[in-house]
């Protein structure tokens, strides 16, 4: 279901918590020895609404209004405010052996004897925040992997074949003209 909030969007303050910056968090993620990549579930539906917000997000449907009581996809402060939660949530991780970005989480570890541990802790995180994840798109225990649209491994960065195969294969000029 797609509800338009163009007009809650107009009238609410926009949110200034950053987001974090995605070459950043490249730079940061490259180089461990093991990785996991994590997603979490639906998003910024974990995110309760305030109650006094929720006859905000009304909407109607044949005969019924209903209200929202989590956080909709489609509200300009839903990315900053999932990002400063996850801020929030992971705070003794960030940088040392997590990274995320809204709800793409990579657990790193340096050495892989540490990444059971770097796992665990995450997940206890995660747990006593509330917060799940959509098993059929995490991944345990990898060497390379992608996160937001980079291939990150121990080594560095590579390019992701699949975003420059169009550039790779381009047929070059048969004539002058």
């Amino acid at each position: 279901m797609c509800i338009d909030f163009t007009n809650l969007n107009k009238c609410c303050p926009k949110d200034p918590y950053p987001l974090p910056r995605i070459e950043k968090l490249v730079d940061i993620a490259a180089g461990c020895e093991l990785m996991s990549l994590l997603d979490c579930f639906s998003r910024y539906h974990q995110i309760w609404l305030n109650p006094d917000d929720k006859e905000k997000t009304s909407f109607i449907t044949l005969g019924e209004t209903y209200c929202c009581r989590r956080i909709p996809e489609g509200l300009q402060s839903a990315g900053p405010t999932f990002s400063r939660m996850a801020d929030g949530v992971f705070d003794k991780q960030k940088g040392k052996n997590l990274v995320a970005y809204v709800d793409d989480i990579m657990v790193k570890s340096d050495r892989k004897e540490s990444h059971i541990q770097d796992l665990l802790e995450t997940f206890e995180n995660l747990k006593k925040a509330g917060l799940r994840l959509n098993p059929d798109k995490c991944i345990f225990g990898i060497k390379k992997g992608k996160l937001l649209g980079f291939l990150v491994l121990a080594r560095g960065i590579e390019a992701n074949l699949k975003k420059i195969a169009t550039i790779v294969n381009i047929k070059l000029p048969a004539s002058k003209k």
